[in-house]
């Protein structure tokens, strides 16, 4: 299934965590419409856009971080149970799931391509993304500015079609010196829904 729009609604409160910050933030029950490509959601550190990213990536894995009222997700103008929605996102942070391994990029990638039985090669993941041959051979914690990259790749290679980042202040944002504005080209491209919450 390809996603092509997404819409949320909830209402609740979410402890937001991530490598850079961690910021209680709540969701007051607004609709969040989402498509393919980058879906920038401008604001403060706890204005809710963290917040609705966390929500539709870390809802599963980190249960204890949500109290909510209620919660509403359609994937091409059909609901789906935020549970399964989880099969198709990820949080772009190494506490996600996928990234927590201490294996190189390389290993988790071929390990996404075998698992889904992708018709696509190593050098294929490595191209698209622009990873350095190094750095590909290197585990995360270990990839510098490219790790953003890395981790779209290990994603998708395990299928994932929402790319969920955490909240950055633009200075951060910018911090990666052109690393981030090539990949979310590069996810775009790829017909993925970026949902990228950034300070003012």
């Amino acid at each position: 299934m390809l996603i092509e729009n997404l819409s949320v609604r909830s209402a609740g409160y979410v402890h937001c965590k991530s490598d850079f910050y961690s910021s209680h933030d709540t969701l007051n029950g607004e609709m969040y419409n989402f498509n393919i490509g980058v879906n920038k959601l401008v604001g403060e550190i706890d204005s809710g856009k963290w917040a609705i990213s966390y929500l539709l990536s870390m809802y599963q894995q980190n249960p204890k971080d949500f109290v909510l009222d209620f919660n509403a997700v359609t994937v091409n103008e059909t609901v789906m149970s935020l549970a399964k929605f989880m099969e198709y996102s990820c949080y772009m942070d190494k506490s996600y799931s996928l990234f927590t391994s201490n294996s190189n990029v390389k290993k988790l990638v071929e390990k996404g391509i075998k698992k889904n039985k992708l018709d696509v090669s190593l050098k294929d993941i490595r191209d698209i993304f622009h990873i350095d041959k190094a750095r590909f051979e290197r585990p995360l914690s270990s990839v510098g500015n490219e790790i953003f990259r890395a981790m779209s790749a290990i994603g998708f290679a395990n299928g994932k079609q929402v790319f969920c980042f955490p909240w950055l202040s633009q200075k951060r944002f910018e911090g990666y010196h052109g690393h981030l504005t090539d990949l979310l080209y590069i996810l775009e491209s790829l017909k993925k829904v970026i949902i990228l919450p950034i300070g003012e």
